[in-house]
């Protein structure tokens, strides 16, 4: 009887036991977000590398922003979040542009944010934008006239500028829906990815110093902060669709971090934009 007893006891220790290191399930997605990923309409000269953009104010390029902002409300957005430090002026600047006491500027956050917003009444945009610094230290320290930094420069501006050069070679030929495609496929999508881990994290010096990999690590904790922005916006809330507007060069990393999110799930902006036409012959 005794034996029977323990037996019992341990069994039921032992199914205790399993029943507390089960995994605890996922919880469920509070919002879908769709990142799209832009050219800077007005470029503020602000990135690595920099590319020119046409004038997007012209009657041409503002018919084709026009059939983008069209596509882009298929997606029903209950959220627009842009590229904008939380503390700027911009819902000021969309609240009087609403009443009619501003004009657009060229900026995308205004040319697709703005009128995005204003189409499905949303009384703010979504400020996540995040300060962090580029450039470590310790790679500004490096030797670049080392020859493996010399030559990784060498490849590095080869891939930046190739990249600028196709941007503005393409807009001679593609309307402003089609290079947005264009840059969120996922080959453009890799090639800049590959700027980070494939060039800058093997930036480092005879002498051991690691100085790249500390700014790659600066750029993703941008990006992580820029997440978190984002994940403040949903807190507590549910069944939510966020538009996010942002630089391509965020794209790769914030799709991977919603990817792996429990709370999100990630749309495809191909899904609404015109199918990419093929590269123009070069002049």
């Amino acid at each position: 009887m005794l034996r029977t007893v323990i037996t019992a006891a341990i069994t039921l220790a032992a199914a205790a036991s399993t029943t507390l290191a089960q995994t605890p399930p996922r919880p469920e997605p509070v919002a879908e977000v769709l990142i799209l990923g832009t050219y800077h309409f007005a470029n503020p000269g602000q990135d690595q590398y920099n590319a020119r953009a046409d004038d997007v104010l012209a009657p041409r390029r503002q018919q084709e922003i026009l059939d983008v902002v069209d596509r882009l409300a298929a997606f029903r957005p209950t959220i627009v979040a842009v590229e904008a430090m939380p503390d700027s002026a911009v819902n000021e600047r969309y609240s009087a542009w609403r009443a009619g006491e501003v004009e657009l500027t060229a900026n995308e956050r205004q040319q697709l944010g703005f009128r995005l917003a204003a189409r499905f009444d949303i009384p703010d945009l979504a400020l996540v934008d995040a300060n962090h610094p580029f450039m470590a230290e310790q790679d500004l320290a490096l030797d670049v006239s080392e020859p493996h930094l010399a030559a990784l420069n060498t490849m590095l501006d080869r891939l930046g500028n190739g990249f600028v050069a196709e941007e503005e070679h393409r807009q001679t030929t593609h309307s402003i829906g089609e290079m947005l495609a264009w840059m969120n496929t996922e080959a453009m999508l890799d090639a800049n990815s590959d700027i980070y881990l494939g060039y800058f994290i093997r930036r480092w010096g005879a002498d051991g110093n690691p100085g790249g990999a500390y700014t790659v690590g600066n750029w993703y904790t941008r990006n992580l902060l820029i997440f978190q922005n984002i994940m403040k916006v949903v807190e507590g809330r549910e069944d939510e669709r966020i538009l996010l507007i942002i630089g391509q060069g965020h794209a790769p990393i914030l799709r991977y971090l919603v990817e792996e999110s429990p709370w999100l799930t990630l749309a495809d902006p191909l899904d609404y934009l015109p199918a990419v036409p093929d590269a123009p012959a070069p002049e």
